[in-house]
């Protein structure tokens, strides 16, 4: 029962790749609430309804949307009883710029990390993996642990970091259609 058809909304042709985001956003459950919701606005009820979801869950999965940006809400309250109803919608059209936004920031993130895994020497004892200059200030011994600090090779850690800022750049070009 997928609704497609919020996914071409987003105006990108690899509807997979939106699909991916918004499940490592809000999970297989935030996947629902998104392609239950129809155009307009909806309370959370009734979303909960709809999608067949407990409460809770629709409206931990709406407020994630809202956090970036792609859900929006307004209240109501009913002047007889006090009780605020809010009213929800979505904005599909934000989430290219918002996923092209989030691979660059962890694109970024990766490269200082390899940067710094480049330049660094980097020893290990039992409990931790520390720089030379860290190690040496501690003669080489854990102060936590009592073991020594042995020289750790960080070349399996540099590619696998390289590995992903090329997967990370393959997504961007897929996002972008190239």
């Amino acid at each position: 029962m997928t609704d497609l058809s919020v996914w071409r909304k987003v105006g990108m042709s690899d509807t997979n790749l939106v699909r991916e985001f918004f499940r490592t956003l809000i999970g297989e459950e935030g996947l629902r609430v998104i392609e239950g919701i129809p155009d307009g606005e909806i309370t959370d009820e009734e979303l909960a309804k709809i999608t067949d979801m407990k409460l809770t869950s629709v409206r931990k999965v709406l407020y994630a949307l809202y956090e970036k940006r792609i859900a929006e809400y307004r209240t109501e309250r009913d002047d007889e009883s006090g009780w605020i109803t809010y009213w929800w919608k979505i904005d599909i059209s934000k989430v290219r710029h918002i996923i092209e936004n989030d691979i660059q920031h962890r694109i970024e993130e990766i490269r200082r990390q390899l940067t710094r895994e480049r330049r660094g020497m980097f020893y290990q004892c039992k409990c931790r993996r520390i720089t030379f200059e860290e190690a040496a200030s501690l003669n080489f011994w854990c102060d936590l642990c009592g073991s020594q600090f042995e020289y750790k090779d960080n070349t399996k850690e540099i590619k696998e970091l390289e590995e992903e800022i090329a997967s990370l750049e393959q997504w961007m070009r897929r996002l972008r259609g190239e």
